[in-house]
């Protein structure tokens, strides 16, 4: 029943994911000449962006997709758990690219 729940979070984050992720490679991009420099400092602005780039997720989810949370709801996910649980793979994917770009700013 979990594996069911998470496919049914990873399918729920498909409808986003493409709008995410740029989020993501955009605040890298914009911050990779600086990034070993100013790291903590960039970690802490990225992780605000990132909440509100997600609550503007969130909004715009919801007012478009809202008879889809019906499919979600009979498979005993709440709205709740849907974007928590999205939130959560969205943020490992983002330390992922950013531990990533780190790296290659280290043999750079």
């Amino acid at each position: 029943m979990r594996l069911l729940k998470l496919q049914a979070i990873f399918l729920f984050y498909r409808t986003f994911w493409v709008f995410s992720n740029a989020v993501t490679v955009g605040l890298i991009g914009v911050s990779l000449m600086r990034i070993r420099d100013y790291f903590p400092l960039f970690l802490v602005y990225f992780l605000w962006f990132k909440l509100l780039s997600e609550v503007a997720v969130w909004y715009l989810v919801r007012k478009n997709y809202q008879p889809r949370f019906w499919f979600y709801h009979n498979l005993g996910l709440s709205e709740t758990a849907l974007f928590a649980g999205a939130f959560a793979i969205d943020l490992l994917i983002a330390f992922l690219l950013i531990g990533l770009a780190y790296q290659l700013m280290r043999f750079l």
